[in-house]
């Protein structure tokens, strides 16, 4: 054997070598490939029969739901324990309730009748687009179902969903309100692919609803879209079977129970449609890998392995979002804080439910307005556009109290968090603005300032408030240069009103006082209760020194006049003694204590008079 030869056999043995390795590899790499794509394309399916089976138990719920808040108005429903009774007539009673009952089912868009029967099962009360051509003997239904109903205008039986709600009043039925429903939000859920179908049918395989190929529902007895199958297989983990169809197709069959209701979903798609051209595309794949040899083999199996990955990383992370998201909108759809969110310049984006309640506007309404419009600030124009952006520069976030205008005319306090939503640049691309009512907190805040500010016999200034008024009119008059009286005033004669007709009595008499000094000083002179029968008036700026004079006598004057206390005619007194700024003090400790002098100078020399420090 010369080189040549020699080096052929070397190079055919190599390639040989090179494309079994190929075929080893192919075959270990495309077992557990093509297995893997299976389950994937498997599971994928299996989650759109979930969707669907999901889907149609909240149509179910939620037209449920619809039918407990129709039977669940109180007025409505004490109206009829009434006719129930025999205390109102029907007319009465459709004149309350039809106008009512319009209202409040006037935006449920699939409704096509309501009907509300007595505890007898008599029709009472018919409203709904389609309520007059439903036949005129309706009989109540003993529960929920999907039925077929006559159309007198369409001459054929149309599917409506019926769901049915007890009336109760103070615990006893009265009534019963069936609401019947177009199956439109069917449609979509039961609608599929070329390859594939989609059908309900009832527990006792007796009645089965389906999609028409030119659109609509049909429901009739069951047909083929179950008992075509045949050689069905074990139900596996992921929901699904495998099955053949009277025409030889092989399919994938999906069954699942609504739960709470007593119907079925079965789903079942060819497996070509289902797969796709997997198989193919992996037949090729190992064709290629054979030719590519051992090398090729592994690097194919390199690169599928990963992009399988990412596409079930992928799915996943897709399904997570979709998931939040849908949080997002129940949070922002059912909360009850208003949330608001705003374009960069404070411009209404949309705002949830809870804020068109709070401020009386339909969301179409505040289409292209500012959120500004809304709110009332006690900071002047510090809540402005350029101050939230400067702000969020410094901080992520805005807080602050505001006042939200609700209608009609007022407002309520709210706690106001302005957050940003950046985009991939990182600047701020819209700002979501959350209103939380604080309104009983700042209700307490003022209740507890008027404890600790205000007498709670009189309602005066308590004697906190009054050293606090002492010293602002005390810097007032040190920048203004004008002058002012401080009147320390004490009542004469009254220990014997209390002893003789009782504390109750002093009591009344204290507000009686407290009552005429408010009506007889001037607007800017300050009266209040330092404790006791002890009181305090701070006036305004004098234009003279001898206005308080003027002052005090008319106090006196007015004390003077007797007093009608639970029936007794009393006569009383008062000594004042009068400091005046700064001639007298030019601290609150100073004036308090001349005029406190003052005023007992008075008691000394007789009483019932007024006093100059």
């Amino acid at each position: 054997m010369d080189i040549f030869e020699q080096k052929r056999r070397i190079i055919s043995i190599a390639i040989v070598a090179v494309v079994l390795t190929g075929i080893i590899i192919a075959a270990a790499v495309s077992s557990p490939l093509i297995n893997q794509i299976h389950s994937e394309a498997a599971k994928s399916a299996s989650q759109i029969a979930d969707a669907k089976s999901n889907n149609i138990r909240t149509l179910f719920s939620q037209y449920q739901n619809l039918a407990n808040q129709t039977a669940s108005r109180s007025e409505l429903a004490s109206a009829l324990a009434e006719y129930a009774r025999g205390t109102m007539s029907a007319h009465a009673l459709r004149q309350i309730s039809t106008p009512r009952l319009a209202d409040a089912t006037a935006e449920i868009a699939p409704l096509a009748a309501l009907v509300r029967f007595d505890v007898a099962g008599n029709e009472l009360i018919r409203i709904g687009a389609d309520s007059d051509a439903l036949p005129t003997d309706l009989v109540l239904p003993h529960e929920g179902d999907i039925a077929n109903y006559p159309f007198d205008r369409a001459q054929l039986s149309v599917p409506l969903l019926q769901a049915i709600a007890p009336i109760t009043h103070q615990g006893y039925l009265v009534g019963h309100d069936l609401l019947l429903f177009h199956l439109t939000a069917f449609e979509h859920t039961l609608s599929t692919g070329s390859g594939s179908q989609v059908c309900l049918f009832d527990d006792t395989y007796d009645r089965l609803l389906t999609r028409l190929p030119n659109g609509g529902l049909e429901l009739t007895s069951q047909n083929s879209c179950r008992s075509e199958l045949t050689n069905m297989s074990q139900v596996t983990d992921t929901g699904f079977f495998r099955t053949t169809l009277a025409d030889g197709s092989r399919v994938l069959g999906f069954h699942r129970s609504i739960d709470g209701y007593p119907w079925n979903l079965f789903m079942h798609a060819k497996i070509t449609s289902v797969f796709g051209n997997v198989i193919e595309d992996v037949g090729i794949t190992i064709v290629l890998i054979l030719l590519l040899s051992a090398l090729a083999g592994f690097l194919v199996w390199k690169s599928l392995n990963p992009i399988v990955h990412a596409l079930v990383a992928q799915a996943s992370r897709i399904a997570r979002s979709s998931e939040e998201l849908r949080l997002a909108q129940q949070v922002f759809a059912h909360t009850h804080e208003a949330i608001v969110i705003c374009d960069t310049d404070l411009g209404i984006v949309r705002a949830n439910p809870a804020f068109s309640d709070i401020t009386g506007m339909l969301p179409k309404s505040m289409d292209n307005l500012s959120i500004l419009k809304f709110i009332k600030t006690e900071q002047g124009d510090s809540f402005s556009v350029d101050s939230i952006r400067r702000h969020l520069m410094a901080e992520n976030a805005w807080q602050g109290e505001v006042w939200l205008k609700v209608q009609p005319d007022a407002s309520t306090p709210t706690l106001l968090t302005v957050s940003p939503v950046k985009n991939q640049s990182g600047l701020n691309h819209q700002f979501i603005l959350t209103f939380s009512d604080i309104s009983a907190r700042v209700q307490a805040e003022k209740q507890m300032f008027r404890l600790a500010h205000f007498d709670k016999l009189t309602g005066l200034p308590n004697r906190t408030a009054l050293e606090n008024h002492l010293e602002q009119a005390i810097q007032q008059a040190r920048r203004q240069h004008h002058h002012f009286a401080v009147m320390f005033l004490d009542l004469d004669k009254f220990k014997p009103v209390n002893d003789t007709y009782g504390h109750q009595a002093g009591d009344g008499l204290l507000q009686h006082v407290a009552r005429r000094l408010k009506h007889c000083v001037r607007s800017d002179d300050v009266v209040g209760r330092r404790g006791g029968d002890e009181f305090l008036v701070i006036t305004g700026p004098l234009e003279r020194d001898e206005h308080v004079e003027a002052i005090a006598g008319k106090i006196i004057s007015v004390l003077n006049e007797p007093f009608d206390i639970q029936g007794h005619r009393v006569s009383i007194g008062a000594s004042v003694g009068i400091a005046l700024y700064p001639d007298n003090g030019q601290v609150a400790e100073e004036l308090l204590e001349a005029a406190d002098k003052a005023m007992y100078s008075v008691k000394s020399s007789g009483r019932n008079h007024f006093a100059l420090a």
